[in-house]
């Protein structure tokens, strides 16, 4: 199995966090998994650069709270005291929303990344 981070112990040290998510070998797998795709397979697994390694981390976070709002009943988007309004976000909505915030990740860490073919890790045109 493809993973970009070897354990919970370099996701804490990377992010400083103090938690690791329950599913982290999961998440860790889909994550890596997700970059890997958008990248084109460009990453050198034996030499994963420190981006790659950082962006594995957020894309964990992000699949967390993903998962989290999608087995929420009622996930509220917005409220209107005064008429007493409510709507609420379907799962659709939820996916697309993450689906957006992950590539925007890592569009913003991983611009610059030269892959293993002398390509940047996003460049998806013709060599």
């Amino acid at each position: 199995m493809l993973k970009y981070i070897t354990d919970k112990d370099e996701y804490i040290k990377i992010l400083g966090a103090k938690n690791v998510p329950d599913d982290f070998d999961n998440l860790n797998i889909q994550a890596s998994n997700y970059i890997n795709y958008k990248t084109f397979g460009r990453i050198d697994e034996n030499n994963v650069p420190e981006q790659v390694k950082y962006v594995t981390c957020l894309i964990i976070n992000l699949i967390d709270e993903e998962n989290t709002k999608l087995s929420e009943i009622g996930n509220l988007k917005s409220q209107n005291i005064e008429g007493w309004s409510e709507s609420y976000a379907t799962p659709e909505e939820i996916k697309k929303d993450y689906s957006s915030k992950k590539y925007e990740v890592l569009r913003e860490n991983l611009w610059d990344v030269i892959g293993i073919d002398g390509n940047p890790l996003l460049y998806s045109g013709v060599c």
